[in-house]
């Protein structure tokens, strides 16, 4: 229940940042936002294309690759190549840039200002707690820490 109320918590902290982030996003497609994403495995089989935003939702089946995300990134293999703003929610999660929750079985950020919930957190910078068996930060919290990492 705790997990929940938290989950929940981040998750409504996380919305006005999402909001933000996506209206800053310097796009490779001229600015184009697309409300939902689709991919089987990146690139061949994926709509839109790596290169694009998406504000709204992405499910990726397989593997999928988008440059930015806002609001909700979900599949088994998640790849945000510039920053994720909202949630991500899958078996592995990578994001160059991580505003909200990232939960997962591995999660990996250059940046994480929220939360990391899963078996093994990775970040470069944190700002905001790692909640995971182990939890590995270069900057902000302690460089490797079981159980939970605070950052701030």
């Amino acid at each position: 229940m705790k997990m929940k109320m938290l989950l929940t918590a981040a998750l409504l902290a996380a919305m006005p940042v999402a909001a933000s982030a996506a209206e800053k996003q310097n796009n490779s497609d001229g600015g184009l936002w697309l409300p939902l994403g689709l991919s089987i495995i990146a690139p061949p089989v994926q709509l839109p294309s790596p290169s694009h935003t998406v504000a709204g939702g992405m499910i990726n089946l397989g593997y999928g690759q988008i440059q930015n995300i806002a609001i909700l990134d979900a599949g088994i293999a998640n790849n945000v190549t510039g920053t994720m703003a909202g949630l991500e929610v899958g078996a592995v999660n990578i994001a160059e840039n991580a505003y909200g929750v990232q939960a997962g079985a591995v999660n990996v950020a250059s940046v994480t200002v929220g939360a990391q919930i899963g078996v093994l957190n990775f970040t470069g910078e944190l700002h905001g707690i790692q909640i995971g068996v182990l939890n590995f930060s270069d900057s902000g919290g302690a460089l490797v820490f079981p159980i939970i990492n605070i950052g701030f």
